[in-house]
């Protein structure tokens, strides 16, 4: 367990220790408070908690780039229930529960904006800012492991961006003595084809950057980026 801590904080996931034990506490942090918020990377501390804590399950933060559907069928939750909702999912990097009852967790890269709402199904929970139990961890009632189905993160679909309701930065004009706006830079990102999106969203960036307006519209390129496909 310890060594797989470490290659996920290696890979820049913080983690940190969660009780293994059933019972009232089980995947809670070990941690003291503020628990999860001192996830880590850092080797050093790593090793001190699972030397302390060998069968502890690996909690880790769910990365700000990213966010995660929870598909309990206990509460009658189902990956078929979410498709009739926001229509097909695609292929993306999911974790089995070590329950093995069909429990999964969807990983998505998050869209740019502030997330404003959850009406999600029963059974079906969005983990955004909090964390998530990761493989190789053995879940407590049953003993057995949570496991990988490595896929690459997939966009979040925009039927569940907009039942998430994602608010993106509002649509502004910035004008100065070398451009008029930025309406051109994100319409060269939104534009962009397969095998030129990386370089479109970082010349876009590095022209704001030029221009003082960076800060102003760098939320509306990485929108503009991830619409046109980016990851």
């Amino acid at each position: 367990m310890i060594t797989a801590a470490l290659e996920l904080a290696a890979l820049g996931w913080p983690v940190f220790p969660c009780d293994w034990r059933p019972g009232e506490h089980e995947k809670a942090p070990l941690v003291p408070k503020p628990g999860f918020h001192l996830a880590t990377t850092d080797p050093a501390q790593i090793k001190t908690w699972w030397r302390r804590w060998p069968k502890a399950m690996i909690g880790a933060k769910v990365p700000a780039a990213y966010l995660v559907l929870d598909i309990d069928p206990r509460k009658s939750g189902s990956r078929e229930q979410l498709e009739q909702l926001a229509g097909p999912i695609p292929i993306t990097l999911i974790v089995w529960s070590g329950r093995n009852d069909g429990g999964c967790r969807l990983y998505f890269h998050r869209p740019a904006g502030p997330l404003t709402s959850t009406p999600l199904p029963t059974g079906i929970d969005l983990k955004a800012n909090g964390y998530v139990i990761v493989p190789p961890s053995i879940h407590p009632v049953t003993d057995e492991p949570y496991r990988w189905e490595h896929h690459p993160v997939a966009v979040l679909p925009h039927t569940l961006q907009e039942l998430l309701r994602f608010t993106p930065a509002p649509r502004m004009i910035y004008r100065t003595d070398k451009i008029a706006s930025g309406a051109g830079l994100l319409r060269k990102v939104a534009e962009a084809t397969e095998g030129n999106r990386n370089n479109s969203l970082f010349w876009a960036a590095c022209r704001a950057g030029e221009d003082g307006i960076l800060d102003q519209i760098e939320d509306q390129l990485i929108a503009a980026a991830m619409s046109a496909g980016e990851t």
